[in-house]
């Protein structure tokens, strides 16, 4: 009947001479016929799963398909340098599209973080450092706790040696000849031409293992000789972390590492008495050194020999050596935080202000009258109870505050040539 009806009033409309009405008629016309078309019939959920689809492809005309893909993976990178997070796992997390064209460059298999139990892990280890590429630098964090996955591992990560531009080991449970593998003796053996920074976590020796990274800024190592830091490529090392230290001076080391401006010892071990004077002037703006406080090690005077750092802000070493490193330095204190350590309470202020006073006796302040701040306070500070005190050198108020502290050594922040 409704076809009927539509068909006629077009035969009716051949005659009609109103332009305006008669196009107004048409368009009623023909969403009539709409309303006849088969697809009126399809069940609802089916019509749904068509909206579906012509959603979908409307949203390949989005303004986004038109940038290059090359573009859309340097954003993808940039948005996977900025988490801590492996890079695979933002894969899961864009339409199969994007992920498609980002998988398929090498750079984006660059940064392997992972803990390598099983030999599927392994394998996986493997596919990444295939689909990488032969010359983009890799970011290699590695844990290696299965023995039986050790050799395999090992002679993937060596035939890459050459595009290691930062690498983080944990090797606590690998045997040393493994460890001989990845880091060899021999010079010629293993080069890294790219590597930035190196971190190893190992309970083994690295003092005699030379490597050939002259890049290297970054370094960290659970062991570390003094006769061995001048062949790690040292002379351009900014940062060194270093859990066991043995040398005859402190002195030296940052003589064979004149860039450093970083130096975090948390043991420092003599090997011998210091047996000659050596001048240094180091660039060096952090020094923390700590002592193995079980035995209670302490650094001994010496260590510094004639160590000369007026740059230097952030330090942790003996009140003694400190001292002498503040007078070479030239430098002029103004705030000072002071921590003890005692057993008995009677005697904390008698000893904090004999120290203090001792310890500033013949130093150079901005005041000549130092003034004591109204500030005490008495805290539990494992294994002894500690006092702590604050003194003001100077009240100049145009001067940046300089802060310093006393536990079981003297620490200080920053230093005014």
């Amino acid at each position: 009947m409704s076809r009927t009806l539509i068909d006629q009033t077009r035969i009716d409309l051949q005659t009609f001479s109103e332009n305006t009405t008669h196009s107004q008629i048409l368009r009623v016309l023909e969403l009539q016929e709409s309303l006849l078309a088969p697809i009126r019939t399809v069940p609802s959920n089916m019509l749904s799963q068509i909206l579906r689809v012509l959603e979908l492809q409307e949203s390949l005309l989005a303004p986004i398909r038109t940038v290059p893909s090359n573009m859309l993976t340097t954003i993808f990178q940039l948005v996977i340098e900025a988490s801590d997070e492996p890079d695979i796992t933002y894969s899961t997390r864009v339409c199969s599209w994007w992920r498609h064209e980002a998988v398929s460059y090498a750079t984006f298999w660059t940064k392997i973080k992972d803990s390598l139990r099983t030999t599927k892990m392994t394998a996986f280890l493997t596919e990444c450092i295939l689909r990488s590429g032969v010359s983009a630098p890799l970011s290699i964090g590695i844990v290696l706790v299965n023995p039986d996955v050790h050799p395999s591992v090992i002679t993937i990560l060596v035939a890459q040696a050459h595009r290691w531009r930062q690498a983080t080991f944990k090797l606590s449970f690998v045997s040393s000849q493994y460890i001989d593998s990845l880091f060899p003796f021999e010079p010629s053996s293993t080069h890294f031409p790219l590597l930035e920074d190196l971190s190893v976590d190992s309970r083994r020796s690295f003092s005699n293992r030379i490597l050939d990274c002259r890049p290297l800024q970054k370094l960290e190592l659970g062991e570390l000789e003094e006769s061995y830091a001048d062949v790690i490529g040292s002379r351009n090392l900014k940062v060194l972390k270093v859990g066991y230290y043995w040398g005859v001076s402190l002195a030296r080391l940052l003589h064979q590492c004149p860039c450093l401006e970083s130096l975090t010892l948390q043991c420092f071990k003599f090997t011998q008495k210091p047996d000659k004077q050596i001048t240094c002037r180091s660039s060096l703006l952090a020094l923390d050194i700590g002592g193995d406080l079980d035995n209670d090690e302490k650094i001994e005077y010496g260590a510094w020999n004639v160590f000369h750092s007026p740059t230097a802000y952030e330090a942790d070493t003996s009140a003694s050596e400190l001292k002498e490193i503040l007078k070479r330095s030239e430098c002029a204190l103004q705030y000072v935080n002071l921590i003890l350590y005692v057993e008995e309470y009677d005697f904390l202020s008698a000893i904090a202000l004999e120290m203090v006073e001792g310890f500033f006796a013949d130093l150079p302040v901005k005041d000549e009258h130092p003034m004591w701040f109204p500030y005490c306070n008495v805290r539990w500070m494992w294994p002894h109870p500690a006092l702590q005190f604050k003194m003001v050198l100077s009240a100049a108020a145009n001067v940046p505050a300089l802060q310093c502290g006393i536990c079981h050594s003297l620490a200080f922040e920053k230093l005014l040539n």
